[in-house]
């Protein structure tokens, strides 16, 4: 008897852990309106049914808010996306619960986007295989837009080490 409901209540427990761990799937899609800007990779959108969802983009690492550019990151992000209703192609959750994934708008792709802007770096570590990440850095790099235009411009991942 004792063992069954053991059993029982592990089960259970196993339920609620996968039904109860997050706001969004790990893998899919997700829709909302953009309510928050973080900075120039991170923001916040609320769905349908008022669910407000941390997305971080993926492949993606854009200087920090005290960092040089980052303002500036923060201001391009808005300028396309802030109110708009997005659509969200979720990849996985990050140790911070954020939802790591691609955000669209019309068909565009805002984490290319704010790397062809010359707004963001193409984050090698987390994205190693995405090449049309790392052709837009290139043509990015090359016009000198963005941060580009600092040729000593510091990676956030470095920056972020340094404090």
């Amino acid at each position: 008897m004792m063992h069954a409901l053991k059993a029982l209540l592990m089960a259970l427990l196993a339920v609620c852990l996968f039904s109860c761990t997050g706001d969004a799937p790990t893998a899919g899609t997700l829709e909302g309106k953009v309510v928050r800007i973080s900075d120039g990779d991170t923001v916040t959108i609320e769905t349908d049914n008022g669910t407000r969802v941390k997305i971080r983009l993926n492949g993606i690492d854009a200087p920090e808010s005290g960092q040089e550019f980052g303002k500036e990151s923060r201001a391009k992000i808005a300028e396309l996306i802030d109110g708009e209703v997005v659509t969200v192609k979720t990849h996985s959750h990050d140790r911070y619960n954020r939802v790591i994934g691609e955000i669209f708008l019309d068909g565009r792709n805002i984490n290319r986007a704010m790397v062809q802007e010359g707004c963001a770096w193409h984050y090698v570590q987390y994205a190693p295989k995405d090449k049309d990440l790392a052709n837009d850095q290139e043509q990015a790099k090359k016009a000198g837009k963005g941060l580009w235009a600092n040729p000593n411009a510091v990676p956030p991942w470095e920056y972020r080490k340094k404090k």
